[in-house]
């Protein structure tokens, strides 16, 4: 029984050994973390973090210390607004170094687990409000203490693309900073090369702020593979592909945004201008027949009356052209292609009556 008793003594002991404090203390630091506790749990803030910061001087990486003063450091910021910026960066660094140690224990406990989630949840929620402080003196008009912030944010958690998308938003609105707009939006861009709302905004930025139709061409393109039968970008696409002189190509995008939506009159507009472009001038007679049988207006029937005239279709130019008369009496350019019409076509009569109307003029 004695020996018996010898070998529980020494499973006892060994257990107490393995249960012990897994970061070692000097005794001075000790005193410290069990004064501190006491304080902290008595609410005598102050008195508890003299004595988390001796411990955290004796040992650096202390997981609970760490905790407590994020936790301390959190606190106050809320109850402070004035020093709320540095108390909530304080928080955010206290708690990743905690986590940090909390996740090196081997084995992790599940109160090391319980302690790991709460303090994940802090630094989570101490990144949110500095974020905050940084949208307010952004909205207050304090742009430059805003990015300043953002840039913080980002070498805090640089996984996250919120303060780079702000940054953009800041950028955007002040045309001297149009180099940095451009640096932000691939930042984001590289962080999330496969976000939809990333691409459109990068070919928005090349199609509206730079002029640049090859780069935003290929970003639309990039959103025009995610949604193929999306009306606004095909037409984009075919707009910038117009400008580099795509033509064939721009085309081919009109007329798949014209199998989806038949009377889109700016896809319409735009295809007139491509086969025009392209001198088949039977297809832009088409899409120019479309675009009168929705709007018969004078532009409309100018521009059919001018294109049946280069085509040499007198009579149908004739009829285009008088009702563009009838529309608008006082062009005088409608009654001269009459005139003109009516001489190739021998109508004299049709020749005398808008003479006439020509001299009254």
């Amino acid at each position: 029984m004695r020996n018996l008793s010898i070998v529980v003594l020494a499973v006892v002991l060994l257990i107490t050994a393995c249960a012990g404090p897994r970061q070692k203390l000097t005794p001075k630091a000790n005193v410290a973390l069990r004064t501190a506790n006491m304080n902290y749990s008595q609410k005598i803030i102050e008195d508890a973090e003299k004595n988390y910061l001796i411990v955290l001087e004796d040992c650096p990486e202390h997981a609970e210390a760490l905790s407590r003063m994020g936790r301390i450091s959190y606190a106050r910021a809320e109850q402070l607004p004035a020093v709320a910026l540095e108390n909530y960066t304080k928080a955010f660094d206290y708690v990743s170094r905690s986590i940090e140690t909390y996740s090196s224990f081997d084995p992790i406990t599940d109160s090391d687990r319980r302690e790991i989630k709460e303090l994940t949840d802090l630094r989570t929620s101490s990144w949110t409000r500095i974020f905050q402080i940084a949208e307010k003196e952004r909205t207050d008009g304090n742009t430059k203490e805003a990015v300043e912030i953002y840039q913080k944010l980002m070498k805090m958690d640089p996984s996250r693309d919120e303060p780079l998308r702000m940054m953009y938003e800041v950028y955007r609105d002040d045309p001297t900073k149009a180099e940095l707009a451009e640096q932000t939006l691939m930042q984001i861009y590289a962080k999330n090369p496969e976000d939809l709302g990333v691409l459109k905004t990068l070919g928005a930025f090349y199609y509206n702020e730079k002029e640049d139709y090859t780069k935003a061409l290929e970003f639309y393109e990039k959103v025009k593979a995610k949604e193929p039968t999306d009306v606004n970008t095909l037409q984009l696409i075919a707009v910038c592909q117009y400008e580099l002189e795509m033509y064939e190509d721009a085309l081919s995008n009109l007329q798949m945004v014209l199998n989806i939506e038949p009377q889109n009159t700016d896809a319409l507009f735009d295809a007139k201008s491509v086969a025009y472009r392209l001198k088949n001038n039977d297809l832009a007679l088409e899409y120019m027949r479309k675009l009168l049988a929705i709007h018969e207006g004078e532009e409309e029937l100018r521009e059919i009356s001018l294109l049946l005239a280069e085509m040499n279709r007198t009579e149908e130019m004739i009829t285009m052209a008088e009702k563009w008369y009838e529309l608008n009496p006082s062009s005088k350019d409608a009654v001269l292609l009459i005139i003109n019409g009516a001489k190739a076509t021998k109508n004299k009569t049709l020749e005398t009556k808008y003479s006439n109307i020509y001299k009254s003029m």
